[in-house]
């Protein structure tokens, strides 16, 4: 399946996709292979049925989740959505909306850290080690070529790509990189 591009462009299109609950319901569907109702969302987040609808329709007017099915529930029908496999691209902001990429580009790698967090914190208090398979934060410096570094991003993007979809067997694992080369900010 090959993955959506999803331009966002405006102040609008930008706070409608870096809104916190909006950001925790494109979350909770991306662990949810068989997609989420409002009612469902609502209960995780503690806010209203209507509420989560409201989120979901913004969410679907910029294209990130879409309805996959519709299931008569108690005689009602309930509504499934699910994440839309998109990459997001910031690239054409306008200049009136920088600010607001700049902070949910912030908001979306703290919520990343702060959930890897908790769960380093979780296993620490279990009292056992940090297995690979628990997942790992690494920092550092590597000296490439350009080649080179032209090469790992394009083996990473394929790896990811090769890895978005659920398969039996297979453990959700979220991830945030972030490598570019010093030297820019010397210039």
């Amino acid at each position: 399946m090959e993955t959506k591009k999803v331009y966002l462009h405006t102040e609008k299109e930008l706070r409608a996709y870096m809104h916190p609950t909006r950001q925790k319901i494109l979350h909770y569907l991306s662990l949810a292979p068989d997609g989420m109702t409002a009612k469902q969302l609502a209960d995780r987040l503690a806010i209203t049925p209507s509420s989560a609808g409201h989120h979901l329709s913004t969410l679907e007017s910029i294209g990130m989740v879409k309805m996959i099915r519709t299931e008569k529930i108690h005689g009602l029908t309930a509504k499934y959505y699910k994440e839309v496999q998109a990459t997001v691209s910031l690239k054409d902001t306008v200049p009136a909306a920088q600010e607001i990429k700049n902070a949910m580009l912030q908001n979306l790698i703290n919520d990343i850290y702060s959930r890897w967090n908790q769960a380093a914190i979780k296993i620490e208090s279990e009292g056992r080690e940090p297995a690979a398979s628990d997942g790992n934060l690494l920092t550092g410096i590597i000296y490439l070529t350009p080649e080179e570094a032209e090469e790992m991003g394009n083996r990473l993007l394929d790896f990811f790509e090769r890895h978005e979809q659920p398969k039996e067997g297979c453990l959700p694992y979220e991830y945030a990189l972030i490598a570019y080369n010093t030297k820019i900010l010397e210039k």
